[in-house]
């Protein structure tokens, strides 16, 4: 992929305009996004969280040497003081812990569904950024087809043109006709100078989402102008089933959920389990009276202790379940709301998907009946049976039905991939 960027990076380098198609831009929209990005390296920051907090199971361990000196008066156990000049050195090493083993365990369980969150939460990035990528594509693709078509209908206007002016320098036609047929070739060079318009535009925001430079001159590939079904003829209700199991961001909703059921748990029974505190220490230790360096040898000390906390984020801290009880409700009412705007956006996509397919036999027809329409115009106007403006009309009722049916098959397409992504595929 990285081979494939630098090839790309280098070709939109010059001026010619660069062709990509559909698959190009999938992939490119999934390995080239910034956002994309982000949300990797907050999914990398919660993984490292979640280990981080296994690991404080982990004693602590220290190696060092020391040194301490006193000169004058201190005082015994018993309460005497006196003067005392006295030195001593220390070398070795501690093991230290201070566990709150309930604290510890949930908070390392909530981690990793926090993790498994932000997992879900890059995937739904990745899958966004690919659904305006191909939206944007199509964008372009319709633009770039709407050109076409003027330009095919411009071509003809030319050739009638200059046949009229024959005609009226034979005397055989009207020069009004020919005024008309001048009018409507402005006409076209305007219509395809604001197609030209829409379609530099279309490319400079799909460029923004792929990331190439913003000069660059995408244009489609003109064979991806079909209509292609990517979901099956499945009911909608079983659409909504599919998307429930499988679309990213419930799934990171339910992984939030159980967090906050682990935080509650956490309030709720981490204060119970004591908090276990020890320590071990060996080496050596040496010194004496005076400036006595001598008197060095072995030294061990063990401790372990076991203690409740009381008050905040201890027993009887009744602010603390409430306040994991109202998140964990949070993030219930969080799930909802998400599962009901998946419901939504699957019974839209589906809507689109379902009336762009209809449009499109709809203009099939409008086409067919276009093209007849502008045959028989001509062929009474060479036998002079019809007038100008009746081919005029009848050659932009057929440049108006060949749009439509190319923004009809332009809608579908992209119907079908919102669909698909509001279904989780």
């Amino acid at each position: 992929m990285k081979k494939f960027l630098f090839l790309l990076a280098a070709t939109l380098s010059t001026a010619a305009p660069v062709h990509v198609d559909l698959p190009t831009v999938m992939k490119l929209a999934g390995a080239n996004n910034d956002e994309i990005q982000l949300a990797r390296v907050k999914h990398t920051e919660t993984i490292a969280e979640s280990k981080q907090a296994w690991q404080r199971f982990w004693p602590s361990l220290s190696l060092g040497v020391g040194y301490r000196r006193h000169d004058g008066n201190i005082q015994d156990v018993a309460g005497a003081v006196f003067n005392a000049y006295k030195q001593q050195y220390t070398v070795g090493t501690n093991i230290m812990i201070d566990w709150s083993p309930g604290d510890l365990y949930y908070s390392a369980l909530a981690a990793k569904q926090k993790a498994l969150a932000a997992e879900q939460l890059a995937e739904k990035s990745r899958r966004d950024i690919v659904t305006q990528a191909t939206s944007r594509y199509f964008d372009l693709l319709s633009t770039e087809a709407s050109v076409a078509i003027i330009e095919d209908d411009l071509r003809l206007s030319h050739d009638y043109e200059k046949q009229l002016e024959g005609a009226v320098t034979a005397g055989t036609a009207f020069r009004a006709d020919l005024l008309r047929v001048k009018t409507q070739v402005s006409r076209a060079k305007l219509a395809i100078r604001q197609e030209q318009e829409k379609r530099d535009l279309a490319a400079a925001a799909l460029a923004e989402t792929l990331r190439l430079p913003a000069q660059s001159e995408l244009r489609p590939a003109k064979s991806d102008l079909v209509p292609v079904r990517l979901n099956g003829k499945t009911g909608v209700a079983t659409m909504i089933t599919q998307a429930t199991q499988h679309r990213p961001e419930l799934k990171a909703a339910r992984a939030a959920t159980t967090a906050a059921q682990l935080e509650r748990d956490r309030a709720r029974i981490a204060p119970i389990i004591p908090n276990v505190q020890a320590g071990y220490g060996a080496g050596g230790l040496g010194g004496g009276f005076g400036n006595n360096t001598g008197n060095f040898d072995d030294t061990q000390d063990f401790y372990i202790g076991l203690g409740w906390k009381i008050g905040p984020s201890g027993l009887f801290d009744k602010q603390r379940k409430v306040i994991t009880n109202a998140r964990e409700e949070a993030t219930n009412l969080q799930t909802e709301q998400i599962k009901a705007a998946i419901g939504r956006e699957v019974v839209e996509a589906a809507a689109k998907s379902q009336s762009a397919h209809d449009q499109i036999a709809i203009n099939d027809e409008a086409v067919t009946a276009a093209e007849e329409m502008a045959k028989l115009a001509k062929e009474r106007q060479a036998s002079q049976l019809g007038v100008v403006l009746e081919y005029l009309l009848a050659r932009e009722e057929l440049t108006r039905a060949r749009q439509s049916r190319v923004q009809a098959v332009t809608d579908f397409n992209k119907a079908q991939h919102e669909l698909k992504r509001a279904v989780g595929k």
